[in-house]
């Protein structure tokens, strides 16, 4: 299976909450997820084996949700997800007591 690497951006400057960010998706990741080291700027990649790019975008989208990180870290190219945003709370008014 083809390795496919993803780049990253951390948010916050530098800080020691970016190298927590980092840590956390690191252990979301499939355990033979390649995770680098941040540049200067913040830009990091992380390098998975998938089918094709969007299986590996998929992969570290998934593993950025799961570890709580999607305040902390941007991805520069996005994984194409269709209406992503409503995949896990559903569509508007589907919240109970909603009208």
């Amino acid at each position: 299976m083809p390795a496919f690497e993803i780049g990253l951006i951390t948010q916050h400057g530098g800080t020691p909450r970016d190298e927590q960010a980092r840590a956390a998706l690191a252990s979301a990741l499939p355990d033979d997820a390649i995770v680098s080291e941040t540049d200067a700027d913040g830009v990091f990649t992380v390098t998975v084996e998938a089918d094709d790019l969007d299986d590996a975008l998929t992969i570290a989208w998934d593993a950025v949700a799961a570890s709580g990180t999607d305040d902390h870290l941007l991805f520069l190219e996005h994984a194409d997800l269709p209406e992503h945003w409503r995949s896990k709370s559903g569509a508007p008014g589907d919240l109970p007591g909603s009208l």
